[in-house]
């Protein structure tokens, strides 16, 4: 069965014979691959999509009760037919539902609509001049419009989810069944608090990814467990809990910073919840991020330096327990003060309980490491700028690939890659005796230090990228909390810098899209032919934060509040964040572009100074070359490694924490 349809399950054949309660929930599916919602009565049918991820379905908390047959309903009920059909070309699936007789009549002749019948799926009652009766509650369809090339019908309980949709282009086809109240009492008292409230200076927040649901469990019945879900409309995404008999609050985790969400609580009769009490959904919103500098005092004079001669160019590394002499460190890959190119600099063991081992004391190996730009390069690689060293797994050889960009002698700027020679050291990069690249012929295929084209640009002969001049700022990501090394497998992501580009886009910096095939990265374009991107975004960073999920930073540049007239140097804008989850389209284990939230939803960053202070618009903007990391391999501690600079004094790295995870 492909992943995008919904079949009947054979010994079902909307009979009810598998089936004996009096009621039944009917449970809300979406796929947000192909924008579509389904509903469904039958708990084998909800527990072959739960079973099977692959196919992107998920549970997004609604539900409904129904009869599921003649003999469970009352007089006054109706069957309810249910149809499946083909559309967009013969590749995606929908089921529509209709309680009218004659509407059911009229589906059936219209072979030509593409509908087939599949019975009656359940009973409910017709309403009666658009109301319904006593005990009973109304169940509202919207339509939308056939939007994405295939038609699909959305039933829902309250008219303000109806609102919600007709805001997105889908009809408001009014009440069209009425579905009977619960028999099972609902857990009561719902109410959701903040986890981990705190206050830094004026600053008051909790934290941003878990949210506390407590309940009072219902007396008429035994309860088996709890199932709780969250549900938030920015990316379409629901999380699912799962709470003991007993239990009377559980701590959602995992959840998007300042993000609102609707959580509702079910009292499950039995171990796969066909009966539940269901309670109103409730409310309630995570906080924003909240990142304190570290230091002293409120200006750039009294951060930490975590290197002495940090610069810009700057991003940081894990490297986890199996890497020898470089294990349990962070590493910097940066261009230090006085060095043009990349070199690097090492923590020394991290600890979970020594913030002091992965926010300062990094020692330098500026001297002796890295990769130099040539200084008299007539062809190829010249001027060496930010880089980002990927530690990659035993399978690939058990070294360190330092990407990174150049602005080549041809005034073009493409990204590179090459290996280590010292394993996970990450330091030397030379074939040869030196432990240093510098030469232009140290680069070229024949060299000590041989550099591959990973992202070109248009025209190239190797790896060119249509409608690019100019590609930058990379930064790869794969499942660091899995594993700090990269493995290679197909999927992992690089987001980079590309400018304005004609009849694509207007805004002057962007983040183009590519995904690794397992050989090279493959920037992704859309049907116009444009490179896909994110739009008014600069030095973006990807972060792992689970599954197949990430969060992404970026700086808008658009927004120029604050930026100091005559100053040459970087102002990158706010701190934006958006997230991904690759089960939203496509291959649930692939983060695809279309799998990220769209820019126009970024969240606000708040940064603090180590004194409590909230650093104003020009601060902010000055935040540049970060790389937020978790230095333990723990989402618990997250780290931004970052450049800094007041827009007068000379750039250099600093380091903050995030206070609310």
């Amino acid at each position: 069965m492909q992943k995008w349809k919904v079949s009947a399950i054979a010994c079902l054949m909307f009979s009810g014979a598998c089936q004996a309660a009096t009621y039944y929930t009917a449970i809300e599916f979406y796929n947000a691959g192909i924008d579509h919602y389904f509903m469904t009565a039958y708990t084998d049918e909800a527990t072959s999509l739960d079973n099977k991820p692959e196919w992107d379905w998920a549970r997004t908390g609604k539900t409904f009760n129904v009869w599921l047959t003649q003999a469970s309903a009352p007089s006054n009920a109706s069957p309810v037919c249910r149809f499946y059909g083909v559309f967009s070309n013969g590749t995606v699936g929908s089921h529509f539902y209709t309680i009218d007789q004659d509407e059911c009549a009229y589906v059936k002749s219209r072979l030509d609509w593409g509908w087939g019948y599949e019975g009656d799926a359940f009973y409910a009652v017709k309403p009666t001049g658009g109301t319904c009766p006593a005990g009973t509650f109304p169940i509202y369809r919207a339509y939308n419009n056939g939007m994405g090339g295939a038609p699909n019908h959305r039933y829902m309980t309250s008219q303000t989810e109806v609102n919600t949709m007709v805001a997105q282009g889908w009809s408001n086809e009014d009440i069209v069944m009425c579905s009977p109240s619960s028999s099972l009492s609902p857990p009561t008292s719902v109410a959701v608090t903040d986890v981990g409230s705190q206050s830094v200076g004026s600053s008051v927040f909790s934290s941003s990814t878990k949210l506390t649901v407590t309940w009072v469990a219902p007396t008429d019945y035994t309860v088996d467990h709890y199932a709780i879900s969250a549900s938030e409309t920015v990316g379409n995404t629901s999380l699912s809990y799962s709470a003991a008999s007993t239990a009377t609050s559980a701590t959602l985790t995992g959840l998007k910073a300042a993000t609102s969400y609707s959580i509702a609580v079910y009292a499950c009769k039995d171990a796969t919840c066909t009966e539940a009490g269901s309670a109103t959904a409730v409310t309630a919103t995570t906080s924003e991020e909240y990142w304190q500098l570290q230091g002293s005092g409120n200006s750039v004079s009294t951060l930490t330096k975590p290197v002495s001669d940090g610069n810009a160019r700057l991003s940081a590394t894990r490297f986890g327990a199996e890497a020898g002499a470089a294990a349990n460190t962070v590493q910097f890959y940066y261009g230090p003060l006085g060095v043009s190119g990349q070199a690097m600099a090492s923590s020394g063991a991290v600890s979970p309980s020594s913030p002091a081992s992965y926010l300062s004391g990094f020692t330098s190996y500026a001297s002796t490491s890295g990769l130099r730009s040539p200084t008299s390069a007539t062809s190829g690689i010249q001027n060496i700028m930010t880089g980002q060293g990927v530690p990659l797994s035993a399978a690939m050889g058990a070294k360190v690939r330092l990407f990174f960009e150049s602005n080549d002698a041809d005034g073009k700027t493409r990204i590179y890659s090459v290996d280590s020679v010292d394993g996970y050291v990450g330091r030397d990069f030379n074939l040869g005796s030196a432990t240093t690249c510098s030469a232009a012929a140290d680069y070229l295929p024949s060299g000590n230090c041989p550099a591959t084209v990973v992202i070109g640009v248009e025209g190239d002969a190797t790896n060119p990228t249509s409608k690019i001049s100019a590609a930058r700022q990379n930064k790869i990501a794969w499942p660091t909390l899995t594993d700090w090394r990269w493995d290679g497998a197909v999927g992992t992501f690089m987001v980079f810098t590309v400018d304005q580009i004609s009849g694509c886009t207007t805004a002057t910096h962007n983040h183009a899209y590519a995904v690794w095939n397992g050989t090279t990265f493959v920037p992704q374009f859309d049907s116009s032919g444009c490179p896909k991107t994110f739009k008014s975004a600069q030095a973006a960073v990807p972060m792992h934060v689970g599954d197949v999920r990430y969060k992404m930073y970026y700086g808008d540049p658009s927004i120029t509040t604050g930026r100091i007239a005559g100053s040459s140097l970087p102002f990158v804008g706010p701190k934006k964040l958006i997230y991904a989850d690759g089960r939203s389209s496509g291959d649930a284990s692939i983060v695809d572009y279309e799998d990220w939230e769209d820019v126009g939803n970024a969240r606000n960053v708040v940064f603090l100074w180590p004194n409590g202070d909230q650093l104003n618009d020009a601060a902010e903007g000055h935040i540049d070359d970060f790389h937020f990391l978790t230095p333990t391999g723990s989402i618990d501690i997250q780290v931004l490694y970052m450049t800094i600079t007041d827009g007068s004094v000379t750039p250099f790295a600093a380091t903050a924490i995030l206070l609310n995870p």
